[in-house]
């Protein structure tokens, strides 16, 4: 309708430009035109009719032109939604949790089984995708949120591949280890215009992982550090940090063998795992504690002042005391404590482990159930 009207006036406005200027040619009047020769009436009127059809050519080309381009558009987008619905039915076919996302006003894709697997689904519409937005769309682990922005940040900014493995949340609540995989869909001028990918379940793999890696970490009995964790995580620490003022602590408990000897090893094994636990109440928040060998326990204090060092080694000395019995025999288990303190940095394990061994050494000399701190310097 706009199309008809406009070629109207612009018709009518011809018209006028061709009347008005045989006026002006042959100095007339609105009212000297009816008496015009017969001659000039004839060349306005083939004018106008030239104009008519002039007009009305190029009025009639446009439109078929416009209702070409329309149909075109039409079948394209036609086309482009057939496409899209091949594409989702081969991923939703596929048995993987595939997406992807647009950047775009295109349709975002995912597939049911992500439904399945979270009970969410990504959006139909994503405008002004970010790394922030991203990693709430999927639901990451706040725990996660350096690792994943650092990994992504690399896709968007440099169009490159990108693969992380994050905790996922579920709709219950629940968060899952996850492998997301994401791929970079650029157009003919090297612009991003999508973000296609996968998303694998690897939480049974990773919390396995997780497992054996504790299992070889710490010992079995106890659930303690292990005699190697604890010597790495100690070097590692007197190695990197300000270690003045810290403290290897070597622990020996007494009469521990008469346990085993009158209770049988089960009472030695509950002997050992209540002393582990004791231990762990009393180092508690950032001090390291290690199950040495046999009835032997190492603690590593980080940075502690020696007044409060010597309080909490009293309340172990007391902490640690304890009584077994079988109804015929008893036990009274106390603790031998050596120390070895840290007055430099940089101090090798090896030498603080060697002072505390010989502090523990001279507790007992001195009749056991006591406590002997040594100063060492670099």
């Amino acid at each position: 309708m706009k199309n008809i009207i406009g070629a109207i006036f612009g018709l009518l406005g011809t018209y006028a430009i061709a009347i008005c200027g045989y006026m002006f040619t042959h100095n007339c009047s609105l009212e000297d035109l009816s008496g015009i020769p017969v001659a000039d009436k004839r060349f306005l009127l083939v004018l106008l009719v030239a104009q008519t059809l002039v007009i009305g050519s190029y009025f009639f080309y446009i439109l078929s032109i416009r209702r070409r381009s329309a149909k075109q558009l039409l079948t394209e987008e036609q086309r482009l939604i057939l496409q899209q619905r091949r594409y989702q039915i081969i991923i939703d076919n596929s048995g993987e949790m595939m997406y992807e996302i647009s950047l775009n006003n295109d349709a975002c894709i995912s597939t049911e089984k992500i439904r399945e697997k979270f009970g969410w689904d990504i959006p139909k519409q994503v405008p002004n995708l970010d790394v922030k937005l991203l990693f709430n769309l999927l639901h990451v682990h706040p725990e996660d949120e350096e690792l994943f922005y650092h990994s992504t940040s690399g896709l968007i900014t440099n169009k490159m591949a990108k693969e992380i493995t994050v905790r996922m949340q579920k709709q219950d609540g629940q968060y899952i280890w996850c492998n997301i995989t994401y791929i970079p869909l650029l157009d003919a001028n090297n612009n991003m215009v999508s973000i296609v990918g996968k998303i694998e379940d690897v939480d049974d793999v990773v919390k396995e992982r997780e497992f054996l890696e504790h299992q070889v970490r710490t010992d079995g009995l106890t659930g303690l550090m292990n005699k190697q964790t604890f010597e790495e995580e100690a070097m590692k620490f007197l190695m990197s940090s300000i270690s003045t003022g810290s403290a290897l602590v070597f622990i020996d408990m007494d009469h521990f063998k008469e346990v085993n000897d009158k209770f049988g090893h089960s009472m030695g094994d509950r002997a050992i795992r209540d002393i582990a636990l004791k231990l762990q109440i009393i180092f508690a928040n950032c001090d390291m504690v290690s199950r040495f060998g046999g009835d032997e326990f190492l603690v590593f204090v980080k940075n502690i002042p020696r007044d409060t060092l010597l309080d909490k080694l009293a309340w172990a000395i007391e902490k640690l005391k304890e009584t077994y019995s079988n109804n015929q025999d008893v036990v009274n288990i106390t603790a031998s404590i050596g120390v070895a303190y840290c007055m430099a940095d940089k101090i090798s394990y090896d030498k603080l482990l060697e002072a505390a061994d010989n502090s523990l050494y001279a507790a007992k000399e001195l009749g056991r159930n006591k406590c002997i701190i040594r100063d060492v310097y670099q």
